[in-house]
């Protein structure tokens, strides 16, 4: 399996359970309550859309900038419809106009992180080797 097909499964199965995740009844996890400056779940929003929209764009391996900001259109306009999903469904999930800066705040910094992301692949690998087989 080449590196950009590795990227890509691991973008698809990002997708899937970022999907999965927040799709899911709200009543199957626990009660949770962790607030201090930001809460937990903002942060976990903005790790899974920054690495959404690293992996996406590894696997795609664009480079040009208008298509690095179609991609970041994708991301935004994913983590919209979620929020929509998540206001029509019965899952007992509610739209958060949060989230979705969330979200979007997580697109853009895995944009930030990209070139960062990049650059450093080869000293990642020395340290950890599972990489290799991703980009």
């Amino acid at each position: 399996m080449t590196r950009r097909r590795i990227a890509l499964v691991l973008a698809i199965l990002w997708t899937l359970l970022i999907s999965a995740s927040c799709l899911l009844p709200a009543s199957i996890f626990r009660a949770f309550s962790f607030d201090t400056i930001i809460s937990i779940d903002k942060l976990v929003h903005f790790t899974l859309y920054s690495v959404f929209f690293m992996l996406w764009s590894l696997a795609s391996g664009i480079s040009e900038k208008k298509k690095v900001y179609q991609l970041m259109a994708v991301s935004i306009t994913f983590g919209v419809l979620i929020e929509i999903l998540q206001a029509t469904m019965s899952l007992g999930r509610s739209y958060e106009l949060d989230d979705i800066i969330a979200n979007t705040i997580g697109s853009v910094l895995g944009l930030i992180m990209l070139p960062f992301i990049r650059r450093n692949v080869p000293l990642l690998k020395k340290y950890l080797p599972f990489l290799n087989k991703v980009h």
